[in-house]
Formats: C-alpha cells, structure tokens, sequence
C-alpha cells in the first residue's frame, strides 16, 4: 500500500465524499498516488 492510499481517511476530499462512496473505495483495494486519481475514481463511482 502506497503513502497516500495508507492515509486516505485523513484526505479532506475523501472524507467529503458520501459514506457509501467512501466504503466502495475502500473495498475495492484500488490505490491511488494523488487526490486527483482519487477524485478521477469517486467522480467515475458517482456517475453510475
């Protein structure tokens, strides 16, 4: 696990986003380098 996916709760954005986003995020495992993959990939789960 990368640095920014170990401390991904202290991120302000994911802690922003929908608890039921923020759990589908941590599920699927997928890891992310910045807050903007991040961003990338809720925008991309909010869409559906």
């Amino acid at each position: 696990m990368n640095e920014f996916t170990a401390h991904l709760s202290e991120d302000s954005y994911f802690a922003g986003l929908p608890k039921l986003i923020q759990e589908t995020i941590k599920q699927t495992g997928v890891e992310f380098s910045s807050q903007e993959e991040l961003r990338q990939y809720a925008e991309k789960l909010m869409d559906r």
